[in-house]
């Protein structure tokens, strides 16, 4: 029964990725609805000067992809009366159907780590990796485009959005050599301590931005 057991696993995989291109898409979406009709201005100017992406009003970036790095922070970390941009989406407008509330819920669950790529499935467009921050391993996400362009070995720090069958990114990524492992590990708990924060999710994101910006691989993000 073997070619059967392999057929259901190929069936399964199939639903699984397309599944995967359908709430990837509604996120992009739902993303820009939540800009639309909840970022504060004044949450994004704030949010761009704790990075270091500002100077005054004015943005310093080194490229347009960083546009998607300074929104994930201001919809997703920076809070306001201990909200973020996405729980006040939430309360206030809500999802449209099962989908979006699925996903706006996964939102408000997801987090940020340094994850070691261990293995790659090209086939599945998945991912396992080892969270180094939290010492947990076999976490395993579907990313199509980081499934065709990165290594084992590679360390990348993103944000793990888990919906109810499967991880996915939320499509912003800093990549590193598998070798600065240690190094990067020692100049993050420098750099997060003078960050002006209570949050430990801001210190993180910000430490790693700015290490992107010193050993940092260069990427384009999706």
């Amino acid at each position: 029964m073997d070619w059967l057991n392999k057929l259901f696993k190929k069936e399964n995989t199939a639903n699984v990725i397309e599944k995967y291109k359908e709430y990837r898409k509604i996120s992009k979406e739902l993303n820009h609805k939540i800009m639309d009709k909840c970022l504060d201005p004044d949450v994004f100017k704030k949010s761009a000067r704790l990075l270091g992406a500002a100077r005054g009003d004015i943005l310093v970036l080194d490229n347009e992809d960083e546009m998607s790095i300074l929104m994930d922070f201001a919809l997703r970390e920076y809070r306001v009366n201990k909200q973020t941009t996405v729980e006040i989406y939430q309360k206030k407008i809500g999802g449209e159907n099962e989908i979006e509330k699925e996903i706006l819920d996964a939102f408000i669950s997801s987090y940020t780590s340094l994850f070691k790529i261990i293995s790659i499935s090209k086939a599945e467009k998945s991912l396992i990796l080892e969270d180094m921050l939290n010492k947990k391993d076999d976490i395993k996400i579907i990313d199509r485009s980081l499934s065709k362009s990165a290594e084992p070995g590679v360390l990348v720090f993103i944000r793990i959005v888990p919906v109810k069958d499967f991880n996915m990114s939320a499509g912003i990524m800093f990549a590193f050599y598998g070798e600065l492992e240690k190094a990067l590990l020692k100049k993050y708990k420098t750099l997060s301590k003078k960050v002006k924060s209570d949050s430990e999710s801001v210190k993180r994101f910000a430490a790693f931005y700015k290490l992107s910006k010193t050993d940092g691989i260069e990427v384009r993000y999706a």
